[in-house]
């Protein structure tokens, strides 16, 4: 994950090292930009300026809302200001500053030496990358786990924090887990340690009752048009955008799925296809199965099961309110014809479908080509 950044020498002048930062959406670590969650930072100002920051935090919510992104800003302000011998900037010294927002400037030595990996005092932790096959593994080991500990129980380089990030948390086995269990049962002073979450519920009892859990909510639509307008390169017309938007379910990660997936064509494909009912197109739906049925085509599958589930969904949510055509950008006739032939229980019907059989598919693992084809024989025999 580091290997895009530039060597640094422990001599090296910080204030004029810059990261290299990748080109498309900013990761958590470049990013100083964080929609939607104004409510939870400053909770975490309010716990800095009582003092009573803990040793451990969970961040619980959805993928890709924000999470690491807040998770940054908290660990650069409190390895910048949280330093015994700062004075001004302390949160220890005589006269504290009082903390009014977690923003770091990107110019900030700080800044440069967390973004690269090369803070002293900070440690991020992730699922370790394959080997053989250069990918991600689907979970923290606990090998990797056991690197908490030791780390937080080393004095500060400047009398400050230590601050650990974990990000996926809840893909660590027990095992991982039950390796962070001593640090939490005896913190040591002025160390913290941030869990990131997308399923708290995977994370044992004794993890989360150790921990002060904050949660965050999906962005709203707004937000995530706002970060497309700012981080999204490339030509993305305004209905691109909203479909996005509506397609992301409140996760700007979700986004950056679909366009890194070039989930654009196909989700063009199945809308399609989608609005040729009431006579499929059956010739157009073998090839778009045989399409996402081949081997490293996961994440399209995930684009066709989203996009089907948000068209069904949004037929729900339509008709619960007693109205007689869909939102755009699918307000055609044709959509319209679709909605207008089921009731709302039919709806609901399909939509309940729909979510059983995807989740048996991911489940059983069962044959992708097979699945598409079957989704849509759903939508078409209620």
């Amino acid at each position: 994950m580091f290997d895009d950044f530039q060597e640094i020498d422990e001599d090296d002048n910080f204030g004029s090292y810059e990261p290299v930062e990748p080109d498309g959406l900013k990761q958590p670590r470049y990013s100083d930009i964080c929609y939607g969650h104004d409510d939870v930072e400053e909770k975490l100002i309010n716990l800095i300026n009582s003092g009573a920051m803990p040793h451990a935090l969970i961040f619980s919510g959805i993928e890709g809302i924000g999470k690491s992104t807040l998770a940054f800003k908290l660990a650069r302000y409190l390895l910048k200001h949280g330093t015994a011998d700062s004075a001004q900037d302390s949160l220890f010294g005589d006269a504290p500053l009082e903390a009014t927002s977690l923003t770091i400037p990107a110019d900030d030595p700080v800044f440069a030496k967390v973004a690269s990996g090369g803070h002293p005092d900070f440690l991020y932790i992730e699922r370790p990358t394959d080997a053989k096959t250069s990918a991600q593994k689907k979970n923290i080991d606990v090998t990797t786990a056991r690197k908490v500990a030791p780390f937080l129980r080393k004095t500060a380089s400047d009398g400050g924090w230590r601050v650990v990030l974990v990000d996926d948390a809840d893909t660590m086995n027990r095992n991982a887990q039950n390796a962070l269990l001593k640090i939490l049962e005896e913190p040591p002073a002025n160390a913290l340690l941030i869990l990131i979450t997308h399923r708290l519920g995977a994370m044992i009892p004794t993890i989360r009752s150790r921990c002060r859990v904050l949660n965050f909510q999906p962005l709203e639509l707004e937000i995530l048009e706002k970060l497309m307008t700012q981080e999204v390169s490339g030509d993305v017309s305004t209905n691109e955008r909203k479909m996005l938007s509506a397609l992301a379910s409140g996760s700007m990660g979700a986004v950056q799925k679909i366009i890194e997936s070039s989930g654009f064509e196909i989700m063009q494909q199945t809308l399609a296809i989608l609005e040729g009912w009431e006579k499929w197109d059956w010739e157009a739906i073998h090839h778009l199965s045989d399409s996402v049925g081949r081997a490293g085509q996961e994440d399209n599958f995930y684009n066709i099961e989203r996009i089907m589930f948000w068209l069904c969904e949004t037929c729900v949510f339509t008709k619960a309110k007693n109205q007689l055509t869909l939102p755009a950008p699918i307000d055609m006739e044709a959509f319209t014809n679709l909605l207008n032939h089921y009731s709302l229980d039919e709806w609901v019907k399909i939509c309940d479908n729909l979510r059983e059989h995807f989740a048996q598919a991911h489940f059983s693992n069962l044959d992708k080509k097979q699945a598409v084809l079957a989704a849509f024989n759903i939508i078409k025999t209620v």
